[in-house]
Parts: C-alpha cells; sequence; structure tokens
C-alpha cells in the first residue's frame, strides 16, 4: 500500500477519490486549510491533515514528507473573481509549486486538469491532442496555461498522468453545473433553471465516480506515466441534458430561456457581485463559453485500463434521488 498526498482532497471530485483511496488500503494525506469541510471523512481516523496552501510552496513540502505520489486536484473553479490574479496564482502558480515538489521528491504525480484545458471542440468528439485556445474565462486559460507547464516538466523527469473530465456531476454537486440540475429538478426558472438559447450546443458530462475511481486505481500503473486521458461520458446538447433532469425529476420539460434575458441576468448577477463579494451563480462569459461544442472522447482510457462509463440518466437518476433527500433534510 502507498502513501499518499491529495490537495483538493475535500472537493467535489476528492471527496470520493480520498474515500476510495482509504477503502483500498492506502495511506492518505490531506493537504488542508482551516476553512477546508474535513467532516465528510470523520469515520477515518487514518487519515492525517496537514494545513497548508499549494501557493506555500513550505507547506507542500512538509507535507510530502514520507509519501509516494501525489494526486492534485486543488485549484481556484469559481466562475467570477474580484481578484481575476487568483485563477494564474492557484491553478497556474501553485500547479507549479506541486510540480516541483514531486520532481525534487522523485514522485509520481496524478494532475487532475479540467476538459477546459482542451477547449472548444467540434460537435464531434476528440481526443487529449486537441487543442482550442478560444478562451472566455480565467479559469479556462489557467487550465491550460498549467496543463501545458506541466507537460514541460515531463522531459525533466517528471512522473506525471493528466487528466481531463469532462463537466463532472453526481451526489454532492452545487457547482454551476450542480446548481443548474439541481435548479431544473426543483422546476426554478432562475438562476439556471431554463434552457439558454437554443441548446444545442454538445457537452460531455463525467460521472464523478467513474472520474474519482479511475483515478483511484492507477496509482500502479507505471507503464501509463507520462500519458495524458480523457475521463468523459455521454456527449448529449445542453438541450437533451435539461430535458433528460426535467423529465427524470419533474416528468416535465426544461423551459426555454431566452439568449437575451438570460444575458442581461447574468450581467445583473456581475453588478451585485461587485458590492457583495459573492461568486454569481451565472455569469456573461460563462453563457458565452455553454453556446460552444465540448465533446470528448474517452476511447483512449477504455483502451488502456477500462475506464467504464455510467449511463447519463442511471447517474442523473441518482443524482436527483440524492437531491431530493438533500431538499428534504432542508426542510427538516
Amino acid at each position: 500500500m502507498a502513501s499518499i498526498l491529495v490537495t483538493g482532497g475535500t472537493g467535489f471530485i476528492g471527496t470520493p477519490l480520498v474515500k476510495r483511496l482509504h477503502e483500498l488500503g492506502h495511506k492518505v494525506k490531506l493537504l488542508v486549510r482551516e476553512s477546508s469541510n474535513i467532516t465528510p471523512f470523520k469515520e477515518f481516523e487514518e487519515i492525517e491533515y496537514i494545513n497548508g496552501d499549494i501557493q506555500d510552496i513550505g507547506s507542500l513540502e512538509e507535507a510530502a514528507n514520507g509519501i509516494d505520489a501525489i494526486y492534485h486536484l486543488a485549484a481556484y473553479t469559481g466562475i467570477w473573481a474580484k481578484d481575476k490574479s487568483i485563477y494564474y496564482d492557484v491553478n497556474v502558480k501553485g500547479t507549479e509549486n506541486v510540480v516541483n515538489v514531486a520532481l525534487q521528491n522523485n514522485l509520481k504525480l496524478f494532475y487532475v486538469s479540467s476538459f477546459t484545458a482542451l477547449g472548444p471542440t467540434p460537435p464531434e468528439p476528440v481526443d487529449e491532442t486537441h487543442e482550442n485556445e478560444k478562451f472566455f474565462m480565467e479559469y479556462e486559460k489557467s487550465k491550460f496555461q498549467a496543463k501545458k507547464l506541466v507537460k514541460s516538466y515531463i522531459p525533466k523527469g517528471l512522473k506525471v498522468m493528466i487528466f481531463y473530465p469532462g463537466i463532472v456531476y453526481g451526489p454532492g454537486d452545487f457547482n454551476i453545473f450542480g446548481r443548474m440540475l439541481y435548479d431544473v429538478m426543483r422546476g426554478k426558472l432562475f438562476p439556471l433553471g431554463a434552457c439558454p438559447g437554443k441548446g444545442d450546443s454538445v457537452a460531455c458530462l463525467s460521472y464523478v465516480y467513474d472520474t474519482s475511481n479511475a483515478l483511484a486505481d492507477l496509482l500502479n500503473r507505471e507503464e501509463l506515466l507520462g500519458e495524458e486521458f480523457i475521463l468523459g461520458g455521454e456527449n448529449v446538447t445542453f438541450r437533451e441534458y435539461l430535458n433528460l433532469i426535467a423529465k427524470i425529476g419533474r416528468n416535465k420539460k426544461a423551459r426555454k430561456l431566452p439568449f437575451s434575458i438570460a444575458m442581461a441576468y447574468a450581467w445583473f448577477l456581475e453588478f451585485k457581485a461587485r458590492f457583495n463579494n459573492k461568486i454569481p451563480f451565472l455569469t456573461r462569459p460563462t453563457l458565452k463559453a455553454i453556446t460552444y461544442h465540448r465533446a470528448y472522447s474517452s476511447k483512449k482510457a477504455k483502451d488502456k485500463f477500462g475506464y467504464s462509463i455510467t449511463p447519463l440518466k442511471e447517474g442523473l437518476e441518482e443524482t436527483i434521488n440524492w437531491y431530493k433527500d438533500y431538499t428534504e433534510l432542508e426542510k427538516k
């Protein structure tokens, strides 16, 4: 069994990953901040916590003592920030710190990037070699830069696998797409409970447990170091996705929302955010981004290590049931 450091282990993908690594018998260490929510792991007494941040190289070096591998998931994923430099500071510079610690200590690194690092696509699925530098959000740009940085260290001896999950959904998600799912299920029009515009752009939906299980199970596949893998799912249009949610959750179709109204509402939310400093549910760059196709193929992952994809309908049914239980608990 291995000793593993996980950054971003309390996040949406990180939480089931940590549970899976623990289940497999590995010794797990989490790099956490004081504000991190570690309650999902309260039953796992063996997990070690190191207070720190990927922007603090000293805390990273301390956390790396005595470990065999790093799973790097930590990132700033918000769709808005008052100070946009946070995207570069966390997602690029922070990743560079992780890379340097891994290289200096000869550790295996499993870097979880994002489909946004590959960029918009044609309607037909693309593979890991695809690159399109058309960015609408600072997050997209920072993930692309971080991917390029990580790859530049491979000739220097970095032992790394790079992963590109699609739009990850599943129980417990309250990021933008999780909020969209939650709102459609509840029949809300705003902020995201309707299909903006035609909804004919293609999206790749990845079930969170498909992603986390694949990551954990690749720990000892050293022959795959230096490679990149898309951990995707089914490719469907946003209209199909939202209609499927509405059908499963409420036996209805998702409402249609004129794109101009969606943009106006996003502007209003951005305006409010300048004063309350809260991340808005929706932004104009995000709306623009989802009008482009994001179709990705997981064929390489299937061929190389048997990556399996949960059917979208099945994954959404499990997710919606979780949201329903969550709603009932909130009422109580």
